[in-house]
């Protein structure tokens, strides 16, 4: 038995690596795939424009979609409400790896969680959860009051801070009541991701840098997340769940 799964920016980089992977997992059946009503290809199937074998018909909305097991977001805020709807009025799982949202959205999505499974993750990496997972057993007292984030990104990031360092800031932040974070952004050509946290002590500093050498690394999280979402009861969850 497959999980059938829906994936919302499935023409966009990691929505094409995303794909990749689950066509090397026979677990995950892939049943529609979303995408904004820009794109070309629009009503072709991902076979006809990709170098892959699916023969899912690339849509512009979930209009007469048939309830799946999951739905995995991984395109842009504009399409959150259609996304939250669907979600909602077919009591579906969501895994949402999008970022850019606002409060009302994000509290929407806790609104939501009451009755469904929702996970925030607005970084599929398995590195990244683990430096999150490593900040709750380091001992913030011994920190002076300012960390500074570094996040550099391609050019043709949308949003910027990323959405992981405003979840690194955030949780930082949450740690010890003194502490100011603040997040610098940079742009390059080709970077995937790299975030650098630098966090001063008494003559000391202490550097953590996450480098993502590919987009792969976040589409195997986004196959563990949709596994693991699958076989949850309703609540709100992060990939450090897992």
């Amino acid at each position: 038995m497959s999980i059938d799964l829906i994936l919302c920016g499935a023409s966009g980089r990691l929505g094409l690596e995303i794909i990749k992977e689950i066509e090397n997992d026979s677990s995950i059946k892939l049943v529609a795939c979303v995408s904004s009503k820009k794109n070309q290809n629009i009503g072709k199937k991902i076979s006809e424009f990709t170098d892959f074998s699916s023969d899912t018909e690339l849509k512009s909305s979930l209009e007469g979609v048939l309830k799946p097991d999951v739905i995995l977001d991984v395109s842009s805020p504009d399409f959150f409400e259609e996304i939250v709807k669907f979600s909602k009025s077919n009591n579906v799982p969501l895994i949402v790896a999008s970022t850019g949202h606002n409060d009302e959205q994000l509290n929407a999505l806790k609104e939501l969680s009451q009755s469904v499974p929702i996970m925030i993750t607005p970084n599929l990496s398995i590195g990244i959860n683990f430096i999150k997972k490593t900040f709750n057993s380091l001992p913030f007292s011994a920190l002076k009051n300012n960390i500074q984030i570094h996040e550099t990104h391609h050019k043709g990031k949308i949003d910027s801070p990323s959405g992981t360092a405003i979840e690194l800031k955030n949780l930082l932040e949450s740690k010890k009541e003194e502490l100011n974070v603040s997040v610098k952004s940079f742009r390059d050509d080709n970077s995937v991701g790299i975030h650098k946290i630098i966090m001063n002590m008494e003559d000391e500093t202490l550097e953590i840098t996450h480098t993502a050498n590919s987009r792969k690394i976040f589409a195997l999280g986004a196959i563990t997340a949709i596994k693991w979402i699958y076989r949850q009861t309703p609540g709100l969850y992060n990939l450090s769940n897992i």
